[in-house]
């Protein structure tokens, strides 16, 4: 076996070794950035204007969202009070985004996982919003919960029947806190801006 062709066939296993090691780097990271998305939108954020619309009918009959993406380690509890909605089209022919004009009114004083849920009445502690300004975002139907009665927040996207992940199906916020958004929504219960034409209702009774 002459020198010169030895020398190729290490090159030749050297080239195939580091080859190999690029496409598992690659690979880790693909995995990494795809976990790491699963927060941000990837699940149901783009949707048909049928699925928008079957959403808003949902949203508007009550116009409180609790925010929380159950995928993360670790995410706060938000509860947001809503002045309106509207479908907003996607970079891709035929899909919506629903983005809400929202007003934060309370978030957990600490971040939650998922296997904290249920959440002992006496381990919740929320505290007012520092900020009384309302401000606009998208929404990932996965990733937000509609009042179902009671004390209960349910996933969005299962309360419409769309496939998506969850690790929390429902949340039930402290008795307080549902007093106090009874007792204290006032003008918020009354959206100002439904583009969809979404008969609004404000479904205290229960409470």
């Amino acid at each position: 076996m002459s020198p010169v062709y030895s020398w190729c066939m290490m090159q030749l296993r050297r080239y195939v070794i580091g080859a190999r090691a690029c496409c598992a780097v690659l690979l880790v990271v693909l995995i990494v950035v795809t976990c790491a998305g699963l927060c941000k939108g990837d699940q149901l954020q783009w949707n048909t204007l049928s699925i928008c619309r079957d959403a808003a009918e949902t949203i508007a009959r009550l116009p409180v969202l609790v925010s929380f993406c159950s995928l993360a380690d670790e995410d706060y509890v938000e509860v947001w009070l809503l002045r309106g909605l509207h479908a907003t089209e996607t970079p891709t022919s035929g899909l919506y985004e629903i983005t809400v004009s929202a007003k934060g009114r309370y978030r957990s004083d600490r971040p939650f996982s998922a296997g904290d849920f249920p959440v002992p009445e006496e381990q919740w502690h929320l505290h007012e919003a520092e900020t009384h300004d309302g401000y606009a975002t998208a929404i990932d139907l996965a990733y937000v919960y509609v009042y179902i009665g009671g004390r209960s927040f349910r996933c969005l996207g299962h309360v419409l029947g769309l496939p998506c992940i969850v690790k929390v199906e429902t949340i039930q916020l402290p008795n307080h806190v549902m007093a106090e958004l009874a007792s204290g929504l006032g003008p918020w219960c009354l959206p100002s801006s439904w583009p969809l034409d979404i008969p609004v209702g404000c479904p205290w009774s229960d409470f």
